[in-house]
């Protein structure tokens, strides 16, 4: 067995795993980490930000753009707990992050003498956020829980894990077994419950599907297409699935989200004229599903990794704990050649919904259509969109077509703002040959506008698309509605000049005020191949813009 110290048996399991790049900021406590990832600069990249929060966001952007985990290097207390925000998220949405983060040395852990970044209990100020966490007691039980780590992503829902090295163990040397990766054994569907769930699926005249978030992230786009082509299916994505079912696609009804700030979808009552539907991976959550009065049939299949999660919202009639692509494919197989098509007139159905929603898109949201299809229109098919919870990217899950799986990113989870610039830079490092843009406002860039300095060092260039109305626009449009315009109060913001930040640090903007210049410059921009603004000037809200 080599002798390694707790530093480098940390880079050499992450390599065994095929990490290729670690986001982070170096800090008193890992500086032996950070002087092992030295001597594997040539298989492990590094990209280090200006706050852990926008790291931890950078990793998640990685992870859902690859679907490989993203991976996070902090340091204790205040370094580790500034990544809390990130790893909520990543939490709630089911993206997998494994945060390497250190404590203070082994003779000061739980003894409250107030050591360098001691904290009260910093184990359990990650467990509220994590899937699994631990802290690491010997540098030669570390192979097993990076192993352990990785396994639980392929196996389990993706949520975050993090695990504690306690900050003298990584210079600690000990003889260390180092570890294969593990071949995953992906959760197949109970046989009875999977023959089951497919009677159900012949039977049906009128059968939808809807596919949700863990599609996202583990795969199966090919499969569910497969199938719904056999079956002549109705498709739907829930919240965090856009995108994994192609949109244009004839079978495609698109999101299910309506109401709020999702405008009124005629698929939401449609869905409930369907005799079954087949729920894909997705949670369910009740903001995007019974909370906005998403009507389902009576006979419901949910195939999801989270056991616990089913039934939460919906009963099931079957529930199967499962992965999804996997049981697809069990249904792919068991179906072969037969002829399951469900017939012409619930295709001519389909197609009289689409155009519905088409109708009903045009008559609410015409101007916010018009501003997401000139986007569509200059962005190459493969782009990747990472938006913050803005007005802009409220229209965008109705009115921007997304085509390809793992090409649109938001938070929708815990929805918190500054996500969508740090996860396009993480994207960006997971896909340099596809653009990345990143869609967000003037309240939500300035979370982690920090992050050009990234960009600039490391030669990282998304596109920035900003819409402006020195406001929290969705908060100053609820209270306005909620208590009167005459009562509008800390909603109003005062702005910086955003492109003369990007200039100082050797990038380039353009404020346009119309949807023909937007086009032009959002073309120009991805052109360019530079980390470029493209700012819209909304003063009068992002509806009226032409």
């Amino acid at each position: 067995m080599p002798k390694l110290t707790g530093g480098q048996a940390v880079v050499e399991s992450l390599k065994t795993q095929g990490v290729d790049t670690v986001f982070g900021i170096i800090s008193i406590h890992n500086l032996d980490l950070f002087d092992s990832l030295f001597g594997s600069q040539d298989s492990i990249q590094f990209v280090g930000g200006r706050l852990e929060l926008g790291c931890g966001f950078m990793a998640d952007g990685y992870a859902r753009a690859t679907g490989k985990p993203g991976v996070l290097f902090t340091s204790t207390g205040p370094g580790a707990a500034d990544s809390v925000g990130a790893i909520g998220e990543a939490y709630f949405s089911g993206s997998p992050i494994l945060e390497i983060t250190t404590n203070v040395e082994q003779e000061f852990l739980g003894s409250g003498k107030l050591a360098t970044h001691e904290t009260k209990d910093q184990l359990r100020m990650f467990e509220a956020v994590t899937d699994w966490n631990t802290s690491i007691p010997e540098v030669e039980s570390i192979p097993d829980n990076i192993t352990q780590a990785f396994d639980r992503f392929q196996t389990r829902r993706p949520r975050p894990i993090e695990l504690e090295i306690p900050t003298d163990l990584l210079g600690t040397e000990a003889d260390v077994e180092m570890l294969t990766a593990r071949q995953p054994n992906i959760p197949q569907g109970d046989p009875n419950q999977v023959e089951k769930a497919l009677q159900m699926l012949l039977k049906a005249k009128r059968p939808a599907i809807l596919v949700g978030e863990e599609v996202q992230q583990l795969g199966g786009t090919q499969q569910i297409v497969e199938l719904a082509e056999k079956l002549g299916a109705a498709i739907v994505t829930s919240d965090g699935a856009k995108g994994a079912f192609p949109e244009d696609h004839a079978q495609s009804l698109g999101q299910i989200m309506g109401r709020r700030i999702w405008g009124e979808n005629p698929v939401q009552e449609w869905l409930g004229t369907c005799d079954l539907v087949v729920v894909l991976g997705s949670i369910m959550p009740h903001r995007s599903t019974s909370g906005i009065g998403l009507q389902l049939p009576n006979d419901m299949v949910h195939v999801l990794l989270d056991g616990e999660a089913i039934g939460k919202n919906y009963s099931a009639t079957v529930p199967i704990v499962a992965n999804s692509q996997a049981v697809v494919q069990q249904w792919l197989g068991a179906i072969g050649d037969q002829d399951v098509h469900k017939g012409a007139a619930f295709q001519d159905d389909i197609k009289s919904i689409r155009g519905n929603i088409r109708s009903r898109l045009e008559e609410t949201w015409s101007n916010e259509l018009k501003v997401f299809e000139t986007v569509r229109a200059v962005t190459p098919r493969n782009t990747i969109f990472s938006l913050d919870p803005t007005v802009g990217a409220s229209r965008a899950t109705r009115c921007l077509d997304i085509y390809e799986p793992k090409t649109y990113m938001h938070p929708h989870g815990w929805l918190g703002l500054g996500f969508a610039f740090p996860a396009a830079i993480g994207a960006k490092v997971g896909k340099p040959d596809s653009p990345v843009v990143c869609v967000t406002g003037d309240g939500g860039f300035q979370y982690n506008f920090q992050e050009l300095a990234t960009c600039a060092q490391y030669g990282i260039h998304p596109v920035v698309l900003m819409f402006n109305d020195n406001a929290w626009g969705v908060l100053k449009g609820f209270q306005s509605d909620r208590f009167g315009d005459n009562r509008r109060f800390a909603t109003d913001l005062v702005n910086p000049d955003f492109v003369k930040i990007f200039e100082s640090y050797g990038f380039e903007g353009t404020k346009v005020t119309n949807v023909n210049d937007l086009g032009k410059a959002l073309e120009s921009a991805i052109a360019s191949g530079k980390t470029h603004l493209v700012e819209v000037q909304t003063p009068d809200g992002f509806g009226a813009l032409t």
